[in-house]
Parts: structure tokens; sequence; C-alpha cells
């Protein structure tokens, strides 16, 4: 596998050659900074640009467009990456060797198409396009309620402040979608393309001074854009005496989260020990959690921890009856603090290595996640698989240890079913 990085002018391109798969892998990416006034825009114009294009008419015509290069798997969204929102576009098609000579360039003209032209009217998307990506989004807000995994998380970071700015409620978010029009939205889409950083990867089985001539040809990007981008987050306070909200839910079933801050971490904390450290407490069937929680009191139906490592936080989900709030709430706090005094199995702490350097083998075996993989390196500056493997045999009980400290449980949010 060999990498490949050029400097377009106004972009960034990266070629990852391997012959290891029979399709190829592109990944498109505009990098700007988050903010408030993003949070409207942002999930509703990825969603819409995949539906629309300035070539086709109608989503018919571009589904044929689409069959007649042989069908390219391809998606587009607005994600969140720390301080930073990526508008996208992930797709992988078939390599031209086991196709027909020129199906690659067709297959990238038509999938920057999807990203770059899309459908304008009168300087705004097309309006009934807009209109039916817009009620989609507002029904998922109002939906939430019937999805309470969904909906406690998202009132969970309404409390947590883990940003410069607060998080709009789910009440604010239908709001603001209600009255967005597409020439907002197409005024949003257009800030993104002149101020945002470009980046594009492709993986597989290609000729690179080919492909670089093909995306040289396609892609007629204007803005350059130099700002190296710090995704990361560092949180500052904490809670010392968590916030607990309780509301009420009509189901039979409690939800709890626990969401904790870590504070002052490492580089070699964030990438390495955190990663142990969620494990250990809440990452599978031998965790501290399920195992106290769960097996030995009987006290929920599931329970696990999820770290969100660029934004320095770790959320503690557990499905409980109501009644049981207060056990589990406390049992949770207990195994945290067996674990800054190092009561924990060391078979536990070894399993938790072996568990991810599989992880990363199996990277290898994905060219999505070969892209991604390397997409962290350019983005996040992290380290390669292999040195991924030798930082994390340095990882030791006592740095888990120390690193349990530094977690601070900031918010508790109880969805209290009822009986």
């Amino acid at each position: 596998m060999e990498h490949f990085d050029f400097d377009m002018g106004t972009y960034n391109l990266h070629i990852i050659k391997t012959k290891k798969f029979k399709t190829i892998d592109l990944s498109v990416n505009l990098v700007i900074d988050d903010e408030r006034e993003n949070v409207k825009y942002r999930f509703l114009l990825g969603k819409l640009l995949g539906t629309t294009s300035s070539k086709y008419e109608t989503i018919h015509e571009l589904n044929m467009a689409c069959a007649d290069i042989y069908d390219p798997a391809y998606s587009t969204g607005c994600k969140v990456s720390g301080n930073k929102n990526i508008l996208y576009l992930n797709a992988s098609f078939a390599n031209e060797k086991y196709t027909e000579k020129g199906m690659n360039e067709k297959n990238i003209q038509f999938l920057l198409n999807v990203l770059f032209e899309p459908k304008v009217v009168d300087e705004g998307f097309d309006h009934d396009i807009f209109v039916i990506n817009r009620n989609k989004r507002i029904d998922n807000y109002k939906s939430l309620k019937d999805n309470p995994d969904a909906y406690a998380k998202a009132k969970l970071y309404e409390k947590m402040k883990v940003r410069d700015f607060d998080y709009p409620s789910i009440e604010e978010n239908i709001k603001m979608l209600e009255s967005l029009d597409e020439k907002q939205l197409y005024s949003f889409y257009k800030k993104i393309i002149k101020n945002g950083k470009l980046d594009i990867f492709v993986t597989g089985d290609v000729d690179v001074d080919e492909i670089k001539d093909i995306i040289k040809r396609n892609v007629h990007f204007k803005n350059k854009n130099d700002t190296v981008c710090n995704h990361i987050i560092e949180q500052k306070q904490f809670n010392e005496k968590p916030n607990i909200i309780i509301s009420p839910a009509p189901f039979e079933q409690s939800k709890l989260l626990i969401g904790c801050k870590v504070l002052d971490m490492s580089d070699f904390e964030r990438w390495y020990v955190f990663v142990i450290y969620s494990w250990i407490l809440g990452g599978g069937m031998n965790s501290l959690l399920n195992q106290t929680v769960r097996e030995k009191n009987s006290l929920c139906y599931s329970i696990y921890a999820a770290r969100n490592t660029l934004l320095g936080v770790m959320e503690i989900y557990a499905g409980i009856d109501g009644e049981n709030f207060e056990k589990t709430l406390d049992y949770t706090l207990k195994e945290m603090k067996n674990i800054e005094n190092g009561d924990f199995p060391l078979d536990l702490f070894e399993g938790v290595k072996n568990i991810y350097y599989n992880s990363l083998k199996s990277t290898l075996d994905n060219p999505a996640l070969v892209t991604n993989s390397y997409m962290s390196q350019i983005f996040l500056n992290t380290d390669s698989i292999d040195e991924k493997i030798k930082n994390m045999e340095k990882v030791t009980r006592e740095d888990v240890m120390a690193f349990a400290k530094k977690v601070h449980v900031d918010t508790i949010f109880l969805l209290k079913g009822e009986k």
C-alpha cells in the first residue's frame, strides 16, 4: 500500500494505491468551522445534494445515469468533526479493469457533479426538492420522542456545554427549519464552496498519474484555503456537582445517560489511553459496568460507554427500570472509582488491547476503512496503523489509572418511563 499526496493548487489530492480491492473508493471533503448558525443548514444540505443535479431533471433520470456507469454506491452528508463541519461525498465504484475502459473517469465525473453542480433555480435550490428534504428533516426531529435512545442523547447534549455555543433544542431546530427557504440553504452551500478546505481521497488499484489527471480535468475549485484544521475541542470545565435532569416519558423502560468530560488530555491519552479506559468501563460483555450493573445486580437491560475523542467527552448509556436509577448511578460511579484505584482485572486490560489490534487489522480489508484511516491521519494528525499498534503496546495500567482521574461526571439525564 502506497500513499501519494499532491497540492493541486486550490485543493489537496491523496491517492492510496493498493492492489487488494476490485473497487475504487472516492471521498470528497469540504471542511469549515462549526458554528451555531450552521446547525439548521448542515444535515439538510448534506442529504439534499444526493437528490439533485444540474444535469438531470428528475431523480429517475439521475438514477438511470447512475445505472449506465455500473451503479456506483454513493452518499452525501454533512457531519460534525470536533469543532469542524465536513460536507462530504463518499463513493465506491467498480474499477474499469473489471468493466470497460474509460469508466473510472465517467464515474468520477458523475460523482463530482452530484456535489459541485446541484440543480439551482433563481439563486436557490430546486424548490420541490428542497421542500421534500426539509420536511423529512422536520419529521425526523418530531419523531425523536418515539426513539428514546436518540431523544435522550439529544436532550443530554442540550444540557452539556461541550462547545463555545449551546446546542439548539429540538424545538428550536424545528422552528429554524420551518422558517428556512431554498435560497438561504443555497447561500450556505456557496459559503462552504467559498470558504471550505477541499481534500479528495482515492483508494484502489489505480495508475497514480492517470487518476491525478482525471481529477485535475474534472475538479474546478476556485478558492484556496491553507488553514491548518484543528478539529479537537479541549474541555476546560465541568459541573463539580453534576447537573441531574429527570424527564418523564411514555415508555416502560427508562433511559439513563451520564455525560462525562475529560480535562487536560495529552495526545497519547486522547488516542490510546481513552480507548482502553472506555472499553474497560463499558465496552463489551466483560466490561466492569456490564459485569457489575447488569450481570451481578440485574439493574439494567443494557449498559455501555461511548467516547467522543474529538470533543473530549464520554457518555454512559443504560436501559433501566426507573426505580433502579439511584442504584445504577451508584454502581457506575463506584466502577469509575475502581479504575482510578487500579481495581480491574489484568486479563480485561490485555483483552481490550487485543480487540484494538484486531480492529486495526480488519481495517486493511475494507477500502472505505482504509480511506478513513488515512483521512484521519491527514485531518487529525493521527498515527499510521503500524504506529498505532506500537503506541497501544506502550499503554500501562498506571496510564489508565491516571487517566481515570481526569474523567468527570458533568450531567446526568434520566428519561423516566412509566410502569
